[in-house]
Protein backbone atom coordinates (compact mmCIF):
# COMPACT_ATOMS: atom_id res chain seq x y z
CA UNK A 1 0.00 0.00 0.00
CA UNK A 2 1.54 3.61 -0.77
CA UNK A 3 1.34 6.16 2.12
CA UNK A 4 -0.16 8.98 2.11
CA UNK A 5 0.64 11.49 4.90
CA UNK A 6 -1.62 12.44 7.43
CA UNK A 7 -4.32 14.92 5.75
CA UNK A 8 -3.48 17.37 9.24
CA UNK A 9 0.40 17.09 8.26
CA UNK A 10 0.05 17.51 4.42
CA UNK A 11 -2.28 20.80 5.11
CA UNK A 12 0.48 22.45 7.79
CA UNK A 13 2.77 21.45 5.17
CA UNK A 14 0.92 23.43 2.63
CA UNK A 15 -0.50 25.95 4.60
CA UNK A 16 2.79 26.71 5.84
CA UNK A 17 5.06 27.31 2.74
CA UNK A 18 5.36 30.78 0.81
CA UNK A 19 2.17 29.36 -1.33
CA UNK A 20 0.10 29.33 2.03
CA UNK A 21 1.89 32.30 3.40
CA UNK A 22 0.47 34.56 0.83
CA UNK A 23 2.90 35.16 -1.92
CA UNK A 24 1.79 34.97 -5.94
CA UNK A 25 2.98 32.28 -8.17
CA UNK A 26 1.81 34.05 -11.13
CA UNK A 27 1.95 37.69 -10.15
CA UNK A 28 -1.00 40.00 -9.34
CA UNK A 29 -0.02 42.43 -12.60
CA UNK A 30 -0.46 41.84 -15.94
CA UNK A 31 2.52 41.81 -18.15
CA UNK A 32 3.01 43.71 -21.25
CA UNK A 33 4.52 41.17 -23.46
CA UNK A 34 2.20 38.89 -25.32
CA UNK A 35 2.11 35.20 -24.80
CA UNK A 36 3.86 33.03 -26.86
CA UNK A 37 1.60 31.23 -29.22
CA UNK A 38 1.04 27.39 -27.98
CA UNK A 39 1.97 24.40 -29.95
CA UNK A 40 -1.04 23.62 -32.22
CA UNK A 41 -2.85 26.72 -32.06
CA UNK A 42 -3.99 29.59 -33.95
CA UNK A 43 -3.06 33.30 -33.93
CA UNK A 44 -4.59 34.51 -37.34
CA UNK A 45 -7.90 34.70 -35.37
CA UNK A 46 -9.28 32.05 -37.33
CA UNK A 47 -10.83 29.00 -35.58
CA UNK A 48 -9.60 28.29 -31.99
CA UNK A 49 -8.29 24.65 -31.71
CA UNK A 50 -9.93 23.95 -28.46
CA UNK A 51 -12.98 25.56 -28.63
CA UNK A 52 -15.78 24.41 -26.92
CA UNK A 53 -14.02 22.78 -24.53
CA UNK A 54 -13.88 23.32 -20.69
CA UNK A 55 -10.48 22.78 -18.81
CA UNK A 56 -11.27 22.30 -14.73
CA UNK A 57 -8.18 23.50 -13.14
CA UNK A 58 -7.22 22.55 -9.71
CA UNK A 59 -5.00 25.63 -7.89
CA UNK A 60 -4.12 26.94 -4.48
CA UNK A 61 -6.61 29.08 -2.61
CA UNK A 62 -5.53 32.68 -2.16
CA UNK A 63 -2.71 34.70 -3.70
CA UNK A 64 -2.05 31.51 -6.16
CA UNK A 65 -5.85 31.69 -7.85
CA UNK A 66 -5.90 34.90 -8.13
CA UNK A 67 -2.69 34.97 -9.98
CA UNK A 68 -3.77 32.38 -12.42
CA UNK A 69 -7.50 33.89 -12.48
CA UNK A 70 -5.82 36.83 -13.70
CA UNK A 71 -3.05 36.19 -15.73
CA UNK A 72 -3.51 32.87 -17.33
CA UNK A 73 -6.79 32.40 -17.65
CA UNK A 74 -8.01 34.87 -19.83
CA UNK A 75 -5.20 34.41 -22.11
CA UNK A 76 -5.17 30.96 -22.68
CA UNK A 77 -9.03 30.94 -23.03
CA UNK A 78 -8.10 33.52 -26.10
CA UNK A 79 -6.00 31.70 -27.19
CA UNK A 80 -7.45 28.14 -27.30
CA UNK A 81 -11.17 28.81 -27.35
CA UNK A 82 -11.22 26.57 -24.55
CA UNK A 83 -13.19 27.83 -20.89
CA UNK A 84 -11.29 27.32 -18.18
CA UNK A 85 -13.12 26.87 -14.71
CA UNK A 86 -10.61 27.29 -11.43
CA UNK A 87 -11.65 25.09 -8.78
CA UNK A 88 -9.11 26.48 -5.52
CA UNK A 89 -8.32 24.89 -2.91
CA UNK A 90 -5.16 23.16 -0.37
CA UNK A 91 -5.58 19.58 0.58
CA UNK A 92 -8.90 18.30 -0.76
CA UNK A 93 -7.68 17.81 -4.39
CA UNK A 94 -6.53 14.08 -3.89
CA UNK A 95 -9.83 13.17 -2.22
CA UNK A 96 -12.05 14.65 -4.42
CA UNK A 97 -10.24 12.65 -7.48
CA UNK A 98 -10.63 9.54 -5.64
CA UNK A 99 -14.02 10.11 -4.78
CA UNK A 100 -14.69 10.98 -8.99
CA UNK A 101 -16.07 8.39 -10.95
CA UNK A 102 -12.85 7.31 -13.19
CA UNK A 103 -13.92 8.10 -16.50
CA UNK A 104 -14.78 11.60 -14.64
CA UNK A 105 -12.34 13.31 -12.79
CA UNK A 106 -12.97 16.17 -10.27
CA UNK A 107 -10.15 17.77 -12.42
CA UNK A 108 -8.42 18.11 -15.62
CA UNK A 109 -5.45 19.41 -14.63
CA UNK A 110 -3.85 19.69 -11.04
CA UNK A 111 -1.28 21.71 -8.97
CA UNK A 112 0.13 20.18 -6.16
CA UNK A 113 3.07 19.40 -4.34
CA UNK A 114 5.30 16.65 -3.32
CA UNK A 115 3.94 15.48 -0.12
CA UNK A 116 0.93 15.15 -1.95
CA UNK A 117 1.40 14.08 -5.35
CA UNK A 118 4.40 11.41 -5.24
CA UNK A 119 1.74 8.56 -3.25
CA UNK A 120 -1.56 10.03 -5.75
CA UNK A 121 1.11 9.26 -8.63
CA UNK A 122 1.79 5.95 -7.78
CA UNK A 123 -2.17 5.01 -6.65
CA UNK A 124 -2.60 5.69 -10.91
CA UNK A 125 -4.75 8.62 -9.74
CA UNK A 126 -2.85 11.03 -13.16
CA UNK A 127 -1.81 9.53 -16.13
CA UNK A 128 1.33 9.72 -18.36
CA UNK A 129 1.19 12.40 -21.08
CA UNK A 130 3.60 13.17 -23.78
CA UNK A 131 6.36 15.96 -22.96
CA UNK A 132 7.39 16.80 -26.61
CA UNK A 133 3.80 18.89 -26.63
CA UNK A 134 5.07 20.92 -24.07
CA UNK A 135 7.84 22.63 -26.03
CA UNK A 136 8.39 25.20 -23.59
CA UNK A 137 10.14 22.94 -21.07
CA UNK A 138 12.97 22.94 -23.08
CA UNK A 139 13.80 26.30 -21.60
CA UNK A 140 13.59 25.22 -18.01
CA UNK A 141 17.31 24.20 -15.94
CA UNK A 142 17.64 20.62 -16.64
CA UNK A 143 18.22 20.15 -13.20
CA UNK A 144 14.36 21.79 -12.75
CA UNK A 145 13.37 18.83 -14.27
CA UNK A 146 15.16 16.13 -13.05
CA UNK A 147 12.83 14.11 -11.13
CA UNK A 148 11.13 10.92 -11.30
CA UNK A 149 8.14 12.37 -12.13
CA UNK A 150 9.12 13.97 -15.08
CA UNK A 151 11.51 11.13 -16.33
CA UNK A 152 8.48 8.76 -16.36
CA UNK A 153 6.53 11.34 -18.17
CA UNK A 154 4.10 12.19 -15.51
CA UNK A 155 4.03 15.38 -15.62
CA UNK A 156 6.69 19.08 -14.99
CA UNK A 157 8.04 19.71 -11.99
CA UNK A 158 9.20 23.25 -10.58
CA UNK A 159 10.97 25.15 -8.24
CA UNK A 160 9.29 27.33 -5.66
CA UNK A 161 9.77 29.27 -2.89
CA UNK A 162 14.02 28.96 -1.71
CA UNK A 163 15.67 27.58 1.56
CA UNK A 164 16.73 30.73 2.75
CA UNK A 165 19.25 31.49 5.85
CA UNK A 166 17.66 35.40 7.13
CA UNK A 167 18.88 37.70 9.45
CA UNK A 168 18.89 41.09 11.34
CA UNK A 169 22.13 43.34 10.42
CA UNK A 170 22.02 45.01 13.47
CA UNK A 171 22.19 41.59 15.89
CA UNK A 172 25.24 39.97 14.14
CA UNK A 173 28.53 40.14 15.27
CA UNK A 174 29.52 39.39 11.45
CA UNK A 175 27.06 38.54 8.29
CA UNK A 176 26.60 35.35 8.29
CA UNK A 177 28.43 33.16 5.17
CA UNK A 178 26.59 29.37 5.15
CA UNK A 179 24.30 27.69 7.55
CA UNK A 180 27.12 26.39 10.13
CA UNK A 181 26.47 29.71 11.50
CA UNK A 182 23.11 28.66 13.26
CA UNK A 183 24.63 26.63 15.24
CA UNK A 184 27.42 29.20 16.93
CA UNK A 185 27.55 29.21 20.19
CA UNK A 186 27.00 33.20 20.05
CA UNK A 187 23.21 32.74 18.46
CA UNK A 188 22.40 29.71 21.17
CA UNK A 189 18.92 30.82 22.17
CA UNK A 190 18.18 33.51 19.58
CA UNK A 191 17.33 31.33 16.11
CA UNK A 192 13.79 31.56 14.58
CA UNK A 193 12.92 28.11 12.98
CA UNK A 194 10.11 27.27 10.86
CA UNK A 195 8.26 24.51 13.09
CA UNK A 196 7.63 22.02 10.27
CA UNK A 197 10.34 19.36 9.84
CA UNK A 198 10.53 19.65 6.17
CA UNK A 199 12.25 22.30 6.29
CA UNK A 200 13.93 22.88 9.81
CA UNK A 201 15.14 18.98 9.65
CA UNK A 202 16.98 20.10 5.99
CA UNK A 203 18.35 23.52 7.81
CA UNK A 204 20.26 20.93 10.62
CA UNK A 205 21.14 18.77 8.16
CA UNK A 206 22.86 21.92 6.12
CA UNK A 207 24.17 23.30 9.65
CA UNK A 208 25.87 19.65 10.42
CA UNK A 209 27.14 19.31 7.12
CA UNK A 210 29.01 22.88 7.42
CA UNK A 211 30.10 21.67 10.68
CA UNK A 212 31.92 18.85 9.64
CA UNK A 213 33.24 20.75 6.90
CA UNK A 214 31.39 19.00 4.15
CA UNK A 215 29.09 21.72 2.84
CA UNK A 216 26.93 20.76 -0.04
CA UNK A 217 26.18 17.22 1.50
CA UNK A 218 23.08 18.03 3.49
CA UNK A 219 20.61 15.85 1.32
CA UNK A 220 23.50 12.91 1.02
CA UNK A 221 23.11 13.01 5.09
CA UNK A 222 19.31 12.73 5.39
CA UNK A 223 19.16 10.08 2.64
CA UNK A 224 21.99 8.04 4.16
CA UNK A 225 22.33 9.03 7.64
CA UNK A 226 18.69 10.10 8.82
CA UNK A 227 18.64 9.30 12.57
CA UNK A 228 22.39 11.55 12.69
CA UNK A 229 20.67 14.23 11.43
CA UNK A 230 17.77 13.80 14.00
CA UNK A 231 20.08 13.62 16.78
CA UNK A 232 21.84 16.71 15.56
CA UNK A 233 18.58 18.44 15.74
CA UNK A 234 17.37 17.56 19.30
CA UNK A 235 21.10 18.44 20.39
CA UNK A 236 20.45 21.89 19.26
CA UNK A 237 17.00 22.44 19.51
CA UNK A 238 17.80 25.19 22.16
CA UNK A 239 19.63 27.36 19.95
CA UNK A 240 15.74 28.25 18.91
CA UNK A 241 13.89 30.64 20.85
CA UNK A 242 11.06 30.79 18.26
CA UNK A 243 9.41 27.63 16.43
CA UNK A 244 7.64 30.01 13.81
CA UNK A 245 4.00 28.89 11.76
CA UNK A 246 4.12 31.62 9.34
CA UNK A 247 6.60 33.62 6.85
CA UNK A 248 4.94 36.63 8.52
CA UNK A 249 5.55 35.43 12.21
CA UNK A 250 9.65 35.11 11.09
CA UNK A 251 9.68 38.25 9.29
CA UNK A 252 7.88 40.60 12.32
CA UNK A 253 10.26 38.57 14.84
CA UNK A 254 13.33 39.37 13.06
CA UNK A 255 12.43 43.21 12.72
CA UNK A 256 11.86 43.64 16.36
CA UNK A 257 14.85 41.83 16.90
CA UNK A 258 12.97 38.98 19.25
CA UNK A 259 15.56 36.63 17.13
CA UNK A 260 18.81 37.03 15.11
CA UNK A 261 18.45 34.99 12.45
CA UNK A 262 16.73 31.73 11.01
CA UNK A 263 15.42 29.60 8.44
CA UNK A 264 13.08 31.51 6.04
CA UNK A 265 11.23 31.22 2.92
CA UNK A 266 12.90 32.83 -0.30
CA UNK A 267 9.28 34.11 -1.59
CA UNK A 268 8.44 35.86 1.63
CA UNK A 269 11.84 37.27 2.32
CA UNK A 270 12.09 39.07 -1.07
CA UNK A 271 9.88 41.88 0.55
CA UNK A 272 10.89 41.45 3.42
CA UNK A 273 14.04 42.78 2.56
CA UNK A 274 12.75 45.38 0.76
CA UNK A 275 10.20 46.53 3.80
CA UNK A 276 13.08 46.37 6.46
CA UNK A 277 16.62 48.15 5.52
CA UNK A 278 17.84 45.91 8.93
CA UNK A 279 17.30 42.38 7.84
CA UNK A 280 19.76 40.67 5.38
CA UNK A 281 19.45 37.55 3.78
CA UNK A 282 21.97 34.78 1.69
CA UNK A 283 21.05 31.70 0.07
CA UNK A 284 24.37 29.78 0.71
CA UNK A 285 24.87 27.51 -2.91
CA UNK A 286 25.60 24.72 -1.08
CA UNK A 287 22.97 22.62 -0.27
CA UNK A 288 20.89 25.28 -1.86
CA UNK A 289 17.07 23.38 -1.30
CA UNK A 290 13.78 24.19 -3.54
CA UNK A 291 9.63 23.57 -2.57
CA UNK A 292 8.54 20.93 -5.25
CA UNK A 293 5.57 21.65 -7.03
CA UNK A 294 4.15 19.62 -10.00
CA UNK A 295 1.49 19.90 -12.71
CA UNK A 296 -0.39 16.69 -13.75
CA UNK A 297 -2.95 15.85 -15.32
CA UNK A 298 -5.60 13.57 -14.21
CA UNK A 299 -6.44 9.97 -15.13
CA UNK A 300 -9.58 9.68 -17.35
CA UNK A 301 -10.10 13.62 -18.24
CA UNK A 302 -11.42 13.91 -21.93
CA UNK A 303 -9.16 16.90 -22.34
CA UNK A 304 -5.90 15.88 -21.89
CA UNK A 305 -4.66 17.89 -25.42
CA UNK A 306 -6.21 20.94 -23.49
CA UNK A 307 -4.54 20.16 -19.98
CA UNK A 308 -1.29 19.70 -22.04
CA UNK A 309 -1.26 22.99 -23.78
CA UNK A 310 -2.02 24.74 -20.64
CA UNK A 311 1.06 23.25 -19.08
CA UNK A 312 2.87 24.71 -21.80
CA UNK A 313 1.94 28.19 -21.57
CA UNK A 314 2.76 28.09 -18.21
CA UNK A 315 5.92 26.98 -18.61
CA UNK A 316 6.21 30.21 -21.19
CA UNK A 317 8.31 33.23 -20.60
CA UNK A 318 5.59 35.24 -19.82
CA UNK A 319 3.36 33.64 -17.14
CA UNK A 320 7.26 32.77 -15.49
CA UNK A 321 7.90 36.49 -15.70
CA UNK A 322 5.03 36.90 -13.65
CA UNK A 323 5.50 34.51 -11.37
CA UNK A 324 8.98 35.73 -10.53
CA UNK A 325 8.04 39.37 -10.22
CA UNK A 326 6.01 38.08 -7.18
CA UNK A 327 8.79 36.80 -5.53
CA UNK A 328 8.75 33.57 -6.95
CA UNK A 329 11.41 31.13 -8.42
CA UNK A 330 11.84 30.33 -12.48
CA UNK A 331 13.75 27.89 -13.77
CA UNK A 332 13.98 29.80 -17.39
CA UNK A 333 17.58 31.28 -17.15
CA UNK A 334 16.59 34.50 -19.82
CA UNK A 335 13.79 35.26 -17.14
CA UNK A 336 15.93 35.05 -13.77
CA UNK A 337 18.27 37.07 -15.34
CA UNK A 338 15.82 39.64 -16.22
CA UNK A 339 14.20 39.63 -13.24
CA UNK A 340 17.29 40.03 -10.85
CA UNK A 341 17.99 42.75 -13.14
CA UNK A 342 14.46 44.59 -12.32
CA UNK A 343 14.59 43.41 -8.42
CA UNK A 344 18.08 43.60 -6.11
CA UNK A 345 16.34 41.96 -3.77
CA UNK A 346 15.19 38.96 -6.12
CA UNK A 347 18.51 38.44 -7.25
CA UNK A 348 19.85 38.36 -3.93
CA UNK A 349 17.23 35.16 -3.20
CA UNK A 350 17.41 33.38 -6.22
CA UNK A 351 19.80 32.04 -9.16
CA UNK A 352 19.77 34.28 -12.14
CA UNK A 353 22.47 32.53 -14.10
CA UNK A 354 22.08 29.47 -16.27
CA UNK A 355 25.62 28.41 -14.31
CA UNK A 356 23.53 28.97 -10.75
CA UNK A 357 20.11 27.24 -12.34
CA UNK A 358 22.57 23.96 -13.28
CA UNK A 359 21.91 23.34 -9.54
CA UNK A 360 18.67 23.44 -8.83
CA UNK A 361 17.58 20.13 -6.29
CA UNK A 362 14.36 19.95 -3.95
CA UNK A 363 14.15 19.32 -0.83
CA UNK A 364 14.71 15.20 0.08
CA UNK A 365 10.85 14.56 -0.39
CA UNK A 366 11.88 10.88 -1.17
CA UNK A 367 13.25 10.17 2.55
CA UNK A 368 10.18 12.09 3.80
CA UNK A 369 7.78 9.97 2.44
CA UNK A 370 9.54 6.85 3.32
CA UNK A 371 10.22 7.51 7.12
CA UNK A 372 6.73 10.23 7.44
CA UNK A 373 5.09 8.73 10.68
CA UNK A 374 8.50 8.34 12.55
CA UNK A 375 9.66 12.04 11.63
CA UNK A 376 6.49 13.82 12.53
CA UNK A 377 6.31 11.98 15.98
CA UNK A 378 9.67 12.34 16.73
CA UNK A 379 9.82 16.07 15.17
CA UNK A 380 6.72 16.86 17.42
CA UNK A 381 7.55 14.92 20.56
CA UNK A 382 11.41 15.41 21.08
CA UNK A 383 12.38 18.49 18.87
CA UNK A 384 9.81 20.77 18.97
CA UNK A 385 8.66 19.70 22.71
CA UNK A 386 12.03 18.60 23.64
CA UNK A 387 10.51 15.09 25.45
Amino acid sequence: MIYQPPTSNRRKFLASTALGAGASILGLSNCEKKPEAAAGSSSSGGKKPFAGQTLRVFVYSGAWEKGFRENFVPKFEEQTGAKVVVDPGWWDSIPKLKASPPDKPAFDLVLTDATQGYPAIKEGLFQKIDLSKIPNKSKFAASALDNWVVKDGYGITFPDSVHTLGYNKTLVSAPPTNWGDLVKDEYKGKLGMYNSFYMSLYTFACAKAAADGAPGTAAKLINEKLQDVITFAKDHRDAVKLWWPTSTDMALNLSQKNCVLGNMHGTDMVPALKNDANLGAIVPKEDRAFVLLMWVVPTGTKVKDLAVEAIDMLLGEDIQAAFARAGGATAIPSVAAKIAEENKFWGQIYPSTAEGLAGVQYYPYDTYMKNWDDLVKVWDHEVLRKA
